[in-house]
């Protein structure tokens, strides 16, 4: 990037949308601190102007999920208390709920307690992508950053899935910075 600004606003959906390659993930990395500018910064700015540079200690403020699978081996109950320690059943539902995932949960045999295999083995890429949704949830972030989310979602659990965090931002204000190759899927949200 160069001579570029971006801002999203508290309660705003931001859709960052590019084909592969044009730094959508990058900047993530540069929210997240995961990565620093060689110039230039990258701050979060609170409502009353102060500035705080954007490293580990702010990592806090954000829900990070990224491409790709991400669940690790244990049930479901075990990663989503990875966002969340202590975490209870009801927030985990409710979680579920707004990642439209509770519906096949409360089905499998184990519902919460479902044992997965390493990244997910035993869901579907469409389940295992919107069990790491709910654990971004789950931890209540101020912003929660999702990276290409829905794309292995059929078009009516895409649907679902826009209207539940168009909810999500509107009934908790959490920001959204999403981000997709597809243009559609962007002016949809």
């Amino acid at each position: 990037f160069r001579e570029s600004d971006f801002c999203a606003c508290p309660g705003e959906i931001v859709a960052l949308v590019g084909t592969s390659g044009e730094g959508k993930t990058t900047l993530l990395r540069l929210i997240l601190g995961l990565i620093e500018p060689d110039t230039g910064k990258a701050i979060l700015k609170a409502q009353d102007g102060t500035e705080q540079k954007l490293n580990a200690d702010t990592r806090v403020c954000f829900s990070y999920v990224p491409q790709g699978n991400t669940l690790l081996a244990g049930s479901i109950a075990e990663n989503l208390s990875i966002a969340k320690e202590g975490a209870s059943r009801e927030e985990m539902k409710t979680a579920l709920e707004m990642a439209c995932a509770w519906e096949f949960v409360k089905k499998l045999p184990e519902g919460l307690e479902t044992k997965l295999g390493e990244r997910g083995k035993g869901l579907s890429e469409g389940q295992s992508q919107r069990i790491a949704i709910a654990r971004a949830i789950v931890n209540e972030p101020k912003v929660l950053l999702l990276d290409e989310p829905l794309g292995a979602l059929d078009l009516k659990l895409r649907q679902s899935m826009q209207y539940e965090l168009i909810r999500l931002k509107e009934e908790l204000g959490i920001t959204f910075l999403y981000v997709t190759h597809d243009q559609e899927e962007a002016l949809t949200m």
